[in-house]
């Protein structure tokens, strides 16, 4: 069975309604069902499933998709895992291959969750384990902490574990594989963690994957060690506490993001259970797109040093190519939310109201970080402030950025904009596209809907150079949707209900839930102008752009060519636009 093949039969054997409703309490609503979405926080009803279509969509966070898609969603799992996971249920039989991985990732996960507990056990009764507990007290975590997060501890002498592996080679085996324990030149094994309190990780559906560890040694380096990257650990991917605090995240729609192990465990103890943290690594794009999933109001509560400042810039850069502007926690020189939070004595509600207090936003944290480089020398400053912003894709956020920075640093507001573009058109290379939007395109939505609902339009609106109009947005979501149907309509499909790949189907479940166009032959009309239009500002801003290079390096008849051909692309465009 292909892969097709298997997506198309678990889609035909389950009912939409019937998956989502163990997960969300709808109601009947006309044809449709209705409500409230169960990836954001809302008051009113904006998640809609259709019975007919066999698909969803919110409208409030704008997720949509079909069984697959939402069983992958609720259930935070990989589109592989949410297909062999529903195929297991209705009992499709599927080749072995499918779940070799799946089995041994299990596998392993389950071997990494008895090396925690084993961990847990020596914390209380290794004879060297007095200084791990006394440790532990000393940062403010008790009893229940320690084990609902199974805290553990590694003695001093490097084959504890090994030892306690050696009594079958597959647990050998599976040790050196997840980088737990290493192989000398003897033959002999040597355990990873030594004289470290041990801090399991959890995945998002509760499955140990890998561990942190901290030096109990003040001297000892690194100060902090993680088990190697491996099947079922990939830091980039995996956030600490996450599997733990993701229904708090969702019902407060607020999580805070920190750095360390004890950051986490320091805000957790005090009653604050909306909170996350990385796993020893920088903040990545993976883990803001799975915090996204939560909520989408994010605060960031880094180190008050200039290290945790910068750190604090980095994450405000990845948070808005998410469409995210986070909150900011300004802390001083000498403090880290775990020193604050057991300095200040607080918890609960009364540590919130602290922290809101020193919570500002995104813009204004980045303003105060270059303020004084700012008064020093502007312009590099400047460029330096929207090194941090030039990452926002979504247009309504940029021109939100871009009124707070006019105000803040006296810029005009079309100045800043240009900034979010100056590299969208660059020198003409051949045989690559003049321009380099990476943002979504409206327009380009609007013909997707179009042919969704009309392919039979489709070679119409390639004789009107739609292809060619797509090889200036190949980075878009919509460009590459729009190239993936053209190449289906092309095959000779043209009720286009499924495609196997998450991001598509979403963008086509979302086009399928949107209402017809009331009059599609004037929509065509108005679509094919919008082509011819788009085509034409490209080969004006491509003429000009060499234009520009010619006067630098060019003859003076290559100049008067090229002002020929401006004239009468300018000319032609006129005479088109004054034909509809």
């Amino acid at each position: 069975m292909s892969f097709e093949d298997l997506f198309e039969e678990i889609k035909n054997s389950y009912d939409i309604v019937d998956v989502v409703s163990s997960y969300v309490r709808l109601k009947k609503v006309g044809k449709n069902f209705v409500g409230f979405c169960p990836f954001h926080s809302e008051k009113t009803p904006s998640f809609v499933v259709s019975p007919e279509k066999q698909i969803f969509k919110c409208f409030g966070c704008g997720a949509a998709g079909d069984v697959v898609t939402f069983y992958t969603k609720i259930k935070g799992l990989t589109f592989k895992e949410a297909l062999l996971e529903l195929a297991e249920k209705a009992g499709i039989s599927v080749e072995k291959n499918f779940f070799v991985e799946k089995k041994k990732e299990k596998g392993l996960a389950e071997f990494n969750y008895k090396i925690a507990k084993f961990y847990h056990h020596l914390l209380y009764f290794h004879s060297s384990s007095k200084l791990a507990r006394e440790y532990l007290e000393q940062r403010g975590i008790k009893e229940e902490t320690i084990k609902n997060f199974l805290l553990g501890f590694a003695p001093q002498d490097g084959r504890v574990l090994a030892g306690y592996l050696r009594n079958t080679s597959e647990d050998l085996a599976k040790g050196e594989e997840l980088g737990l324990i290493k192989r000398t030149s003897d033959g002999s094994y040597i355990d990873l963690f030594r004289g470290r309190i041990i801090f399991p990780i959890f995945n998002l559906k509760g499955e140990c994957v890998g561990f942190g560890a901290r030096a109990l040694d003040k001297d000892a380096e690194p100060k902090y060690l993680n088990t190697p990257e491996s099947k079922i650990f990939k830091k980039s991917e995996i956030l600490y506490g996450f599997y733990q605090s993701k229904e708090a995240i969702k019902k407060e729609n607020l999580g805070i993001l920190v750095e360390g192990y004890f950051d986490f465990l320091s805000l957790w103890e005090r009653d604050i259970k909306n909170v996350v943290a990385t796993c020893g690594t920088a903040l990545t794009e993976k883990h803001v797109k799975l915090m996204k999933t939560l909520t989408e109001n994010w605060i960031i509560f880094y180190d008050g040093d200039l290290a945790g400042k910068k750190a604090t810039l980095r994450a405000i850069s990845l948070f808005l190519k998410e469409g995210i502007l986070p909150k900011c926690v300004i802390l001083s020189e000498e403090d880290d939310p775990d020193s604050w939070a057991r300095k200040e004595g607080l918890e609960g509600e009364t540590l919130k109201r602290k922290i809101e207090k020193l919570t500002v936003d995104a813009i204004s944290f980045v303003i105060n970080f270059y303020d004084e480089e700012y008064k020093i020398n502007s312009s590099k400053a400047f460029k330096e402030i929207m090194e941090v912003f030039k990452s926002t894709e979504d247009p309504f956020l940029r021109n939100h950025i871009a009124r707070e920075l006019s105000f803040y640093l006296g810029i005009p507001e079309n100045e800043i904009l240009k900034y979010f573009v100056k590299d969208v058109y660059t020198e003409e290379i051949p045989g690559k596209p003049i321009e380099k939007a990476k943002e979504d395109v409206p327009g380009l939505r609007n013909i997707a809907q179009f042919l969704i609902n009309y392919p039979e339009y489709y070679l119409e609106l390639e004789s009107s150079g739609l292809s060619r109009l797509l090889e200036f947005y190949p980075d878009t979501l919509y460009g590459r949707f729009l190239k993936h149907l053209i190449e289906e309509f092309k095959r000779g499909n043209k009720e286009i209900d499924y495609i196997p790949d998450l991001e598509f189907q979403e963008v086509l479940s979302d086009l399928l839930l949107e209402p017809p166009f009331e009059n599609k032959e004037e929509a065509l009309n108005h679509i094919k102008i919008y082509i011819k239009r788009e085509l034409a500002k490209k080969e004006i801003r491509k003429v000009t752009e060499n234009l520009k290079l010619l006067q630098v390096k060019g003859s003076k008849e290559e100049i008067e060519r090229y002002l020929l051909i401006l004239k009468n692309s300018i000319t032609g465009k006129l005479i088109r636009e004054n034909k509809f």
